[in-house]
């Protein structure tokens, strides 16, 4: 019998060099469909089955002691002809973009607001918006040292929409547990309005207007039958407390404003010393008649809005029942205490009551000779 015919085995490349060949379909050979010669003395072979592909090695390195067998001249030519490889672009590190720049929003406006703490309504959550700010804010001009009170001490105000005039002033309680810091960041101008004989009157000023806000004397001490050099010594005594007022305001109940004689003392004093006068719009108002007799800046109090402790949806109807009375007279001043319920109408209704159709202004804003 004819030997064996011995298969001879195809050159070994590294899988680094096939990789780089690109694929070339071969014709299918003759003897690929033909079985090979079996020798006699040699066992049958298993037939042979599709291995899978081995994974790619991704950084497939050649063996060291096989040497490269010499490529055909096939391979030469596929070699000489595929173009070169690409080398990867260098990967350049992302920047985050910068988030847009929030935008501070003054009311009225068409910016988008800035996120509002939730605020329950009615049980449920949604955003409390912002206080409006009534009118823009003037930038503090130079009052002369020798300007009245009233200017010197006023904060700066400009009401360029020419809207009516709606001012507030709270009657500071005097108790020593009020948290006048927070009442002093309101976001609405107040006239706060301080007993010169409590005993937290002192600092409760300097907190005040350190926040921005004006303060108010209330005429308080003035004894009974008090005749002009008694109401010189009593304010005397009062100014070395609150140095830094724009107004005297009269007490409530059983004050000057409805005396004449003690009006007649009192309200030229009030504008020698270049304050205003604020008093209560209720019967004659002797105080109120001398005051524009004597050129003498001054407002009257429309009312006080939680005088018989009303909640707040009274206290609002209260205010919006005040904005259409300063659109009938161009202005109009309101009062209220301290108290957290009458604090917290006041901030509710200058975002959903009628304050938009007003300009919320300090007092010395308000009072005119």
């Amino acid at each position: 019998a004819a030997p064996a015919p011995v298969p001879v085995p195809s050159p070994v490349r590294p899988p680094a060099m096939l990789a780089a060949l690109p694929a070339v379909s071969a014709p299918p050979a003759e003897s690929a469909s033909r079985p090979a010669p079996v020798s006699a003395s040699a066992p049958a072979a298993a037939p042979e089955t599709a291995a899978p592909a081995p994974a790619a090695d991704p950084a497939p390195r050649p063996a060291r002691d096989v040497p490269l067998p010499p490529l055909s001249a096939e391979e030469a030519a596929i070699i000489a002809t595929a173009p070169p490889p690409v080398a990867p672009a260098p990967e350049t590190a992302r920047v985050p973009a910068e988030p847009a720049p929030e935008v501070a929003q003054a009311p009225g406006g068409g910016a988008l607001n800035r996120a509002q703490p939730l605020r329950p309504v009615g049980g449920l959550a949604r955003p409390a918006a912002p206080a409006p700010a009534p009118a823009r804010v003037a930038e503090p001009a130079a009052v002369p040292e020798d300007a009245p009170p009233r200017l010197r001490f006023a904060r700066p105000f400009e009401n360029a929409s020419g809207k009516p005039l709606f001012s507030i002033v709270l009657i500071d309680t005097g108790e020593p547990e009020l948290d006048r810091t927070a009442l002093a960041a309101l976001p609405i101008p107040v006239t706060f309005v301080l007993d010169p004989m409590a005993p937290t009157a002192e600092l409760a000023a300097t907190i005040y207007r350190d926040g921005g806000q004006e303060v108010a004397m209330l005429a308080t001490g003035l004894p009974p039958g008090a005749t002009a050099s008694d109401v010189e010594v009593t304010f005397a005594a009062h100014d070395n407390v609150l140095p830094q007022v724009v107004a005297v305001m009269d007490t409530e109940r059983d004050g000057f404003q409805d005396n004449r004689i003690l009006a007649a003392a009192v309200v030229p004093r009030v504008g020698r010393e270049g304050l205003g006068l604020l008093s209560w719009d209720r019967g004659l108002n002797a105080a109120a008649q001398i005051a524009r007799r004597e050129g003498v800046a001054a407002a009257t109090i429309l009312r006080r809005i939680d005088a018989e402790g009303e909640a707040g949806p009274m206290m609002r109807r209260h205010l919006d029942r005040a904005a259409f009375k300063a659109a009938q007279d161009g202005r109009v001043v309101v009062a209220g205490t301290t108290r957290p319920e009458t604090v917290a109408a006041l901030l509710e209704w200058a975002v959903e009551g009628r304050a938009s159709s007003v300009a919320l202004a300090p007092l010395s804003a308000v009072m005119q000779p």
